[in-house]
């Protein structure tokens, strides 16, 4: 009995100093995988980096570079940094003449490969070129790419190269698709340090070539990725999962933009795995939208729903959040589709303003329909459905069809730019069959019409005719003696009691350092507002960026946005340009005369020097001329109708 109680006594003790060992070494395993190495897998990180304007005017490539420099990389890390597309780099040892491959060792840029001559790097084999060229001579366990530049979303894709005398062109999520299945090794992941480039589009497109889609839907500041915390947690170990590192990539660089003036920061982690079941949803619901909204003539509601979505780019380029979009738009499959993007999006962050970002946004051609030729194309090659492509050619031919070849202000009528009838998908019979509703739901103008009600003027409309209506804003034009100074669309507005538009200004206007400016806001929601004002910045054109919010009440100067500077693309600029002490700006304004006809654009009062204070936003008395306020309303169709002015001095 004594040694059967010996021997369970040492039975006893060895599991006790066993489950200490266990959890003792359990602790321990822990911290050393924190605080070290842990990872044992090889590691080659791909930076494909067209430098663009935001490295020839401001230097935003060669910073990035600073800051990945100043970064600690384990040895088992590749980074590699493929240089081109600018005609200026800062950085002196990179070339401006020539593309270049670099290795990033020892906390310097070591030239690897000086044989590439001038490659434009929106053409495709440039990027299966690096592809290769890593694979050959950094072979790993695993691959990482990360796309720096301007980015257009589904439509215009990646990369804005300034070597390239067409400034059309761009690398296409199709390109991109072409090169990475030409590599044929899947990626860990796939990441656009670019604007827009979070779309189903683009993450449909990748699915085959790489586990996750790390990318943006809103626009980016131009400070980009945190590639100093990135690259520190990747050092760490480089066996972690990309969900783990995606991570850390969108919480720094949310982290990096939180409690700057700019409001619109959005990054995602996707699982590409999981798209071929978004996009199964995606169909149905488009199934869903012409079953029971266009064999209803419910066009209106789908119009409707758009307008009432996010946007991204100040909806610019028809580029919407797909899940807000399908909580709009109620059809059967709304919220499978919303649970099927929720499951794809692993992780997601934004700026406290952003609203109703969910991690994946939808090009749906809506107020822009002369991208849609192109994207028919894109679809195609990315392997969207002939019945996808037909819902939204029926919805593009209805908006077409109900385009106003015309539209009149104060009496005088203008031609309506857009002429679709030459685009491919335009079909005569289509739009023919939508007369009866069109007649249903149009806007009569001669119906515009103000009303005295005593203290002010006011516009009636029916419920019906409300109904067609999508959004409401107001003009301002200042009569300077000579003729009318359009000082810009502002999206406030009043209705009475009897819901009827109220037509009222107070006098003053937006102004810059105290002088009066022409503003147009492009986007106001319960949080904040932004708008731009035209400009001549040191004599390049751009839209000056105004922000309001409840901490910045009186309205704060965010930077310069260039216009017209990536050809005819939906590219948009990456950040703002930073206005700085001995700048000159010249305000610009439309002017027109008294019969209402445009004359041309001019400068609005003197140069502004900046000086030490910078730039000041204020309201002021916009003088003591008589102003012309209009109403502004805009149709299911995106056609703008103008309502008789009012006088107001």
């Amino acid at each position: 009995m004594q040694n059967n109680n010996k021997s369970r006594i040492w039975v006893i003790l060895i599991i006790v100093v066993i489950a200490l060992w266990e959890w003792f070494s359990g602790r321990d395993t822990t911290t050393t995988k924190t605080a070290s190495n842990a990872g044992t897998d090889s590691y080659t990180l791909m930076l494909y980096m067209c430098g663009s304007d935001l490295e020839s005017d401001g230097g935003y490539a060669s910073d990035d570079i600073d800051e990945i420099l100043s970064s600690s990389l384990a040895d088992e890390v590749n980074l590699l940094i493929y240089t081109g597309g600018t005609t200026k780099w800062y950085n002196s040892k990179i070339s401006s003449r020539k593309n270049q491959i670099f290795k990033v060792e020892n906390s310097k840029l070591v030239l690897v490969d000086d044989t590439i001559g001038q490659k434009y790097m929106s053409d495709p084999m440039t990027l299966l070129y690096f592809l290769n060229f890593a694979r050959a001579n950094y072979a790993a366990d695993k691959y990482g790419l990360i796309f720096w530049d301007h980015g257009g979303g589904a439509v215009s894709g990646f990369g804005y190269d300034e070597n390239n005398p067409d400034s059309n062109d761009t690398l296409t999520i199709d390109e991109i698709k072409y090169a990475l299945d030409t590599f044929g090794t899947k990626l860990d992941f796939v990441g656009f340090d670019a604007c827009l480039m979070g779309t189903v589009e683009t993450a449909y497109a990748l699915k085959d070539n790489a586990d996750y889609l790390i990318a943006s839907e809103e626009t980016e500041p131009g400070t980009g990725w945190d590639y100093k915390t990135l690259l520190s947690q990747l050092s760490s170990n480089t066996s972690q999962s990309t969900v783990e590192f995606g991570k850390v990539i969108v919480d720094s660089f949310i982290k990096s933009n939180s409690g700057l003036l700019d409001p619109d920061a959005t990054l995602s982690v996707v699982d590409l795995s999981k798209m071929d079941d978004v996009y199964d949803n995606l169909e149905k619901f488009m199934q869903d939208i012409k079953s029971q909204e266009f064999s209803a003539n419910r066009y209106a509601n789908v119009s409707k729903a758009i307008s009432r979505t996010k946007a991204f780019a100040d909806g610019d380029i028809d580029t919407i959040d797909l899940v807000d979009f399908a909580n709009q738009l109620k059809v059967g499959s709304s919220s499978s589709l919303v649970s099927a993007i929720n499951s794809a999006v692993v992780y997601n962050k934004v700026t406290r303003n952003v609203k109703n970002s969910n991690g994946l946004s939808l090009y749906f051609p809506n107020e822009d329909l002369s991208y849609y030729d192109a994207m028919l194309e894109i679809y195609e090659n990315i392997g969207f459905g002939q019945a996808y492509m037909d819902v939204i050619t029926e919805y593009v031919n209805l908006m077409a069809g109900g385009s106003k070849p015309t539209y009149t202000i104060n009496n005088h009528t203008y031609q309506n730019e857009n002429y679709y009838q030459n685009y491919s998908w335009y079909d005569y019979d289509l739009v023919n069959s939508y007369s009866d509703y069109y007649s249903e739901t149009k806007v009569d103008e001669t119906e515009l019409e103000v009303e005295d009600k005593g203290d002010y003027y006011a516009l009636h409309l029916t419920d019906e005719e409300w109904n067609n209506i999508v959004s409401v804003e107001s003009s301002v034009w200042y009569d300077d003696g000579e003729g009318y100074l359009d000082l810009g669309i502002d999206s406030y507005f009043e209705q009475d009691e009897d819901g009827d538009l109220m037509v009222t200004f107070d006098g003053n206007w937006i102004a810059i350092n105290e002088n009066i400016v022409r503003y147009e806001v492009t986007e106001r929601t319960d949080d904040y507002e932004e708008g731009k004002v035209p400009a001549l910045l040191n004599d390049r054109e751009v839209n000056i960026i105004l922000y309001w919010d409840k901490e910045n009440p009186d309205g704060v100067v965010l930077g310069a946005e260039p216009v017209n500077a990536y050809g005819n693309t939906t590219m948009y600029g990456k950040g703002l340009i930073e206005i700085k002490k001995g700048d000159r700006i010249d305000f610009l304004v439309d002017y027109y005369d008294y019969d209402g006809n445009f004359d041309d654009e001019y400068y609005l009062g003197d140069t502004l020097v900046v000086g030490r204070k910078g730039l000041t936003v204020s309201y002021e008395w916009i003088g003591d001329g008589e102003c012309l306020i209009y109403y502004i309303l805009k149709d299911i169709y995106n056609n703008v109708y103008y309502t008789e002015p009012v006088i107001v001095y």
